[in-house]
C-alpha cells in the first residue's frame, strides 16, 4: 500500500487513529533518515579534509579523530542501508492497520485460498506426499487451513495436551513428522525476511525453494565454441560446453529461543510475531556465516572454502596489496579479474573493518576510491560497484581472504526447504518453555568464473 492511499483511506476506516499513528511513526522514520543521510555526507566531507591535511601527519590526536569519524561513516552507511528495509516494515504495519479495521472482501477469500494452498503444499512436503501430479487444489480446505491457523497462537501459549480432541485433531493434520508443528505461513515469512534482510549474500543470490532433500541441477562447465562460415565455406565444428551435475542438500538449521509462561500467558503479546523475532534473530548469523565460511558438511559450503584457481571447483583469488594491506592498485585487479558478462551485475562484499582501511585510499587521479550512497537507502560504492558489508567476512590480516567480488545471482545458490517446523517444550529448561524451531537450507557456489576473492599479501 502507497502511503498517500493509507492517508486517503483514514476517512473509511473504522478505527483512523490506528492508521494515523502508523503514518506517524512512518514520517519519523523518513525525518530520522534524512537527518542520518545529511550527518553522513558531512562526516564523509570532514574525513576527507582530515585525510588529506594529515598525509605524512603522524599527530596521535588526527588520527584518532579519522578513526573515530570513520566509525561513524560506517554506522551511518548501514543505517541508510536499513532505510529501504524499515520503510517497508512500517508499510507492511500499514497494511495490517488497514486489514484490521476494514471490513472483509472477495480480495481477502482469495487470499486466504492462496495461503491455504501454499501451506497445503507445505504440509505435503514435510511430510513427504507431494509429487510432481498431486492434485493440490482437490485437496485444499480452506476452513481446515484457517482452525489451524487460529489454533496454532493457542498451541504456542499452551501445551499441546491442553488441547480439546477437536482442537488436537485441526493440529495433527500438519504435523512434521521430524518433530513439532509447521509454523504457519505468515510466521514462516517473517522469520526469511529477517534473513533476508540481514544477510546481504541472501539478498543477491539465486534462492531455490525446494520440496525434496536436495537441489540437483546441470551446470556448464565452460562455454560453447563459435566460428564463422561463408555462403560456400562450411564452418567449422564447434566444442560444446560440459554439464557437471550439481547436487546442493539442504542441511538442518536450529533455535531453540525460550520463554516464560507469563510471557505466553500475556494477552497483549502475538506469539508467533515474538517466536519469529527471536527465531530469525538466532538464525541470522549462523546462517550468513555459512554461505561464506561453510565447510559443505552438515551445513551449506561458503565460497571462501574452495581453493585457488582458474577451473571449476576453484575460486581465483587475487593479490589486492602489500604486506598485510590493501592497495588500491590491488583492489583494481580484483575487479578487473572478473569478465564483462559478470562485471556489469558484480557486488563487492568484505567486512565492516575492512571498509575503514578501503574508506582512505585513492586512486591515480586523486580520488576517493570509496563513496558513501548518493541518496537515501543506497549503498556505498566501491570503484564504481556496489558495496555492501558481511560481518563474517575476514578481516585484513597477512594471508586473508578479505574482499569478494561477484554477479552473485550467477555464481551462489541458495536453496530452502519448504516447512518451517515449532516444537514446544516445557519441560527439559522448567520454569521456561522452549521452543525447538527447525529450518532446511543450502547452498554452493554454482559459477565459479563469476566471482573473484581478494587476497591480502603474507
Amino acid at each position: 500500500m502507497r502511503l498517500k492511499d493509507a492517508e486517503g483511506a483514514i476517512k473509511d476506516s473504522n478505527h483512523p487513529e490506528v492508521v494515523k499513528e502508523v503514518l506517524k511513526k512512518i514520517k519519523a522514520l523518513g525525518d530520522d533518515s534524512k537527518a542520518n543521510f545529511t550527518t553522513l555526507q558531512t562526516d564523509y566531507e570532514e574525513l576527507k579534509t582530515l585525510v588529506n591535511e594529515s598525509k605524512n601527519n603522524l599527530d596521535p590526536l588526527i588520527k584518532e579523530t579519522v578513526s573515530k569519524l570513520t566509525e561513524d561513516i560506517l554506522t551511518r552507511q548501514q543505517a541508510s542501508d536499513d532505510f529501504t528495509k524499515s520503510a517497508t516494515d512500517r508499510m507492511d504495519a500499514m497494511d495490517a492497520a488497514m486489514q484490521r479495521t476494514g471490513k472483509a472482501g472477495a480480495g481477502d477469500v482469495d487470499e486466504l485460498m492462496k495461503e491455504a494452498r501454499a501451506f497445503k503444499i507445505t504440509s505435503l512436503s514435510a511430510q513427504q506426499k507431494l509429487t510432481p501430479i498431486t492434485d493440490i487444489d482437490s485437496l485444499v480446505s480452506v476452513d481446515q487451513y484457517t482452525a489451524y491457523k487460529n489454533l496454532y497462537p493457542v498451541y504456542l501459549r499452551r501445551d499441546e495436551k491442553s488441547l480439546s480432541p477437536d482442537e488436537f485433531k485441526a493440529m495433527s493434520v500438519n504435523v512434521d513428522p521430524a518433530g513439532g508443528y509447521l509454523v504457519t505461513p505468515q510466521m514462516s515469512s517473517r522469520i526469511v525476511k529477517r534473513l533476508f534482510e540481514a544477510d546481504p549474500l541472501r539478498q543477491f543470490a539465486s534462492t531455490e525453494t525446494i520440496s525434496t532433500d536436495a537441489l540437483e541441477m546441470m551446470v556448464e562447465d565452460d562455454e560453447a565454441d563459435v566460428g564463422w562460415e561463408g555462403e560456400t565455406v562450411a564452418g567449422r565444428e564447434t566444442g560444446t560446453p560440459r554439464l557437471d551435475k550439481k547436487r546442493i542438500p539442504v542441511h538442518t538449521l536450529y533455535a531453540k529461543p525460550r520463554a516464560t509462561q507469563q510471557l505466553l500467558e500475556d494477552a497483549s503479546i502475538n506469539v508467533e510475531t515474538w517466536l519469529a523475532d527471536k527465531v530469525g534473530a538466532k538464525m541470522i548469523r549462523e546462517e550468513g556465516s555459512s554461505f561464506v565460511t561453510g565447510t559443505g558438511i552438515l551445513k551449506p559450503r561458503g565460497f571462501l572454502s574452495y581453493g585457488n584457481g582458474t577451473i571449476t571447483g576453484t575460486v581465483e583469488q587475487v593479490n589486492i596489496g602489500a604486506a598485510a594491506a590493501i592497495t588500491t592498485d590491488g583492489l583494481v585487479s580484483v575487479k578487473f579479474s572478473l569478465i564483462e558478462q559478470y562485471l556489469m551485475r558484480a557486488r563487492w562484499f568484505a567486512n565492516r573493518l575492512t571498509v575503514s582501511e578501503i574508506m582512505q585510499l585513492k586512486d591515480g587521479d586523486g580520488q576517493y576510491i570509496w563513496r558513501p550512497g548518493l541518496t537515501e537507502g543506497t549503498p556505498a560504492m566501491l570503484l564504481g560497484l556496489p558495496f555492501h558489508m558481511s560481518t563474517t567476512m575476514p578481516v585484513v590480516a597477512a594471508n586473508s581472504l578479505s574482499i569478494a567480488i561477484g554477479d552473485w545471482a550467477e555464481a551462489y545458490t541458495i536453496v530452502d526447504r519448504l516447512g518451517i517446523s515449532v516444537q514446544r517444550d516445557p519441560y527439559t529448561v522448567k520454569p521456561f518453555v522452549e521452543f525447538y524451531t527447525r529450518k532446511r537450507v543450502g547452498g554452493d557456489v554454482v559459477n565459479f568464473r563469476a566471482l573473484k576473492i581478494g587476497k591480502v599479501a603474507v
